[in-house]
C-alpha cells in the first residue's frame, strides 16, 4: 500500500516544490514594482509639499511639510491677506523745528493695524514687502528739504523752494511719492533738514492748510 503511494508522495513534493519556486520568481517582478511605484509616490508627495509651502509662504525654500499649521493659519496667510495703510496729518501747525526733528503727524484719517503712531510720527512696517509713501508739507518760512527715513537711512528727500512762497507771510506747499522695499520692522518717519522751520497745520474743514503723510503695503515680499 505504502509503495503504491511513494509516486503519488513524491509527485506532490514535486508540485510543492515548484510552486514555492516559481511563486518566488513571479513575487520579484511586482515587488520591483510595488518599490518603484513608492519612490515615484514618495517622489511626487516632496513636489507638491514644497510647492503648497511655497505658495503659502512666498519662500522658495519652504516646504509644507515642515511648516506649523497653526502658524500657517494664523501667521503667514492672515499676514498676506490683511491690508496695511494709514493716512495721517497734523492737526496744528509748529514753528522754530531744528534740523532732523521727526514731524509728528497728530491725526490719522484712516490707520488700519494702528501700524503708524500719532505720538512720536513713526510707522512700523508688520512686513516686509514694496510700499508706496506720499507726504505733503505746508510752510510759511524760508525753503527747506523734508527727509524719507527708512530704518535710519534716508530713502528720498522733497523741497520746498522759496521762490515758490507767494509774498512774505504767504503759504506754500510741496509734496513727493516714492515706491521702495521695506524691511519688517523699519521704523520710518519724515524730517526735517534745515534749521527753524515751521510745518502748518490744520483740521479737515474747507480753508485748513494741511501737512500730510501717507503709506500703504503694495505687496509682500
Amino acid at each position: 500500500m505504502l509503495l503504491y503511494r511513494l509516486p503519488l508522495l513524491f509527485a506532490i513534493v514535486s508540485t510543492a516544490e515548484l510552486t514555492t519556486l516559481l511563486k518566488g520568481r513571479n513575487l520579484t517582478s511586482p515587488e520591483e514594482r510595488l518599490s518603484r511605484l513608492e519612490q515615484t509616490t514618495e517622489q511626487r508627495l516632496n513636489a507638491t509639499e514644497r510647492v503648497l509651502g511655497q505658495l503659502l509662504t512666498g519662500r522658495s525654500d519652504a516646504n509644507v511639510s515642515s511648516l506649523d499649521v497653526l502658524y500657517l493659519r494664523y501667521g503667514v496667510l492672515a499676514d498676506q491677506s490683511d491690508p496695511v495703510l494709514f493716512s495721517a496729518y497734523k492737526s496744528s501747525s509748529a514753528g522754530g523745528i531744528s534740523t532732523r526733528t521727526i514731524i509728528r503727524f497728530d491725526q490719522t484719517y484712516i490707520n488700519i493695524g494702528n501700524h503708524y503712531h500719532t505720538e512720536d510720527g513713526i510707522f512700523i512696517a508688520p512686513t516686509s514687502g514694496i510700499y508706496m509713501f506720499h507726504w505733503t508739507i505746508a510752510t510759511g518760512s524760508s525753503a527747506f528739504y523734508t527727509q524719507l527715513i527708512v530704518g535710519g537711512t534716508s530713502r528720498a528727500s522733497n523741497y520746498l523752494l522759496l521762490q515758490y512762497i507767494p509774498y512774505p507771510g504767504g503759504e506754500d506747499s510741496s509734496s513727493a511719492m516714492v515706491i521702495i522695499n521695506v524691511n519688517k520692522d523699519d521704523h520710518i518717519w519724515i524730517q526735517i533738514y534745515g534749521s527753524s522751520e515751521q510745518v502748518l497745520g490744520g483740521g479737515p474743514g474747507v480753508g485748513n492748510i494741511q501737512s500730510t503723510f501717507t503709506g500703504i503695503l503694495l505687496r509682500h515680499t
